[in-house]
């Protein structure tokens, strides 16, 4: 068994606008196009059962749904033009990651968007094996986890908590994310830990953004709202809002008599099902009326 940690870099037309104001007046067919991230570069590192490094990779996609570099992208990711037009197909990339699995073998990511788009990439493509990535590790969410972080780490914060060095100019290119992604895991990797993570169906969990929450109609079946101090069911004082990127609702222990503010993150999987991330936590009075006012004042807007 091996982790292959890969990363992608994507074109998009994210605020190209600002760059190139006539983008869309000069390029009509940009204006509804089936694809939003278009992969044009992969990296990937493999690392063997002892952690050690056995085989990289690092390949430029010639873009072919997105034909303008947006300039923002360049700017981050300093690829340089040239490197694009003389990139392989997208099939021909993916292949070549492809090639790098073996039965068994987990691949990582830094998060989970990257897979999402290999996926949304592979659609487009009509490209349909994609049978190799059979177990999968987001990285992110286990150092996240194991650190005792609350919210998620990006790279380079979790770089910074282990005292890892980096050069901040290597960062966003495909292949040295990925080994330093490398050196995060192999800091704080645990074999019986990090077994705990491995998603057997990619297909099926939480992998994807849902953009507008306005439309959400929250199942309360799968929905506990329970005091995380003594696991009794709350009195919701006010029932679920959307507050910024998520539900937030207020609500007492009918135990303890606790003020618990209740979080719920909804995402979909990559078949498109409604999954919840709901976090619960013991709040003071202060934070309560904080989020109360919060709360009152989407009522009466």
């Amino acid at each position: 068994m091996a982790f292959i940690i890969i990363d992608l870099e994507f074109n998009n037309l994210s605020g190209i606008h600002k760059c190139i104001p006539n983008v869309y007046n000069d390029n009509p067919g940009l204006k509804n196009l089936e694809l939003d991230n278009e992969i044009i570069e992969i990296g990937a590192v493999k690392l063997d059962a002892h952690m050690q490094p056995c085989e990289e990779l690092k390949v430029y996609i010639k873009p072919s749904v997105i034909p303008i570099i947006n300039p923002k992208i360049l700017e981050i990711t300093k690829i340089n033009i040239k490197d694009l037009e003389n990139g392989v197909g997208f099939v021909e990339g993916i292949n070549k990651l492809k090639e790098m699995v073996d039965e068994g073998d987990i691949i990582c990511s830094w998060a989970k968007d990257d897979i999402a788009e290999i996926i949304r990439n592979a659609n487009y493509y009509g490209y349909d094996d994609l049978s190799w990535i059979d177990n999968y590790l987001d990285i992110q969410e286990y150092v996240t986890k194991i650190l005792g972080y609350r919210k998620s780490l990006s790279l380079k914060n979790a770089l910074k908590a282990l005292k890892i060095k980096v050069n901040e100019d290597l960062l966003h290119d495909a292949l040295n994310d990925c080994i330093y992604t490398a050196h995060v895991f192999k800091n704080m990797y645990n074999s019986r830990a990090v077994k705990n993570y491995i998603v057997e169906d990619i297909f099926k969990m939480p992998a994807l953004e849902v953009r507008s929450l306005e439309g959400v109609e929250l199942n309360y079946e799968k929905i506990n709202q329970i005091c995380p101090k003594c696991k009794k069911k709350l009195e919701v004082d006010y029932p679920f809002s959307i507050v910024g990127w998520r539900f937030i609702s207020l609500g007492t222990c009918s135990k303890c008599n606790s003020r618990v503010l209740d979080e719920l993150i909804v995402k979909k999987s990559l078949c498109g099902e409604e999954i919840y991330k709901e976090v619960a936590t013991v709040i003071d009075e202060y934070d309560y009326l904080r989020y109360e006012n919060k709360l009152k004042n989407k009522v009466y807007n």
